[in-house]
């Protein structure tokens, strides 16, 4: 339960803070990318520090790289791609060490 509310507390926060539709799209490429990251590294290495961390990494080199791309960098675009991508890092370790809690 814990990482349903950390997850929906900084996506509040990233509506609130920037009030746009696009910013929210940004939020959610920036979690899906480091998510799907996560996971494929994570099947490979086994590794979750490691992977947890090049997992957010690639969501927010991702979000560099589309506003280096774009004709106008937008610090405001890559706030929110950032925090989607630390957001979900966030769950994805909670959930692992609630996970492990419950193994032991």
């Amino acid at each position: 339960m814990e990482r349903k509310v950390v997850y929906l507390l900084f996506l509040v926060i990233t509506i609130n803070t920037f009030g746009q539709q696009d910013k929210v799209k940004h939020f959610v490429a920036g979690s899906t990318i480091s998510f799907v990251s996560y996971k494929l590294l994570y099947k490979k290495t086994k590794n979750h520090p490691k992977s947890l961390l090049l997992g957010m990494a690639s969501g927010i080199v991702a979000g560099i790289a589309k506003e280096v791309y774009d004709p106008v960098f937008d610090k405001n675009d890559l706030l929110a791609t950032s925090l989607g991508s630390v957001s979900i890092g966030i769950v994805i370790d909670l959930q692992s060490n609630q996970s492990n809690r419950r193994r032991r």
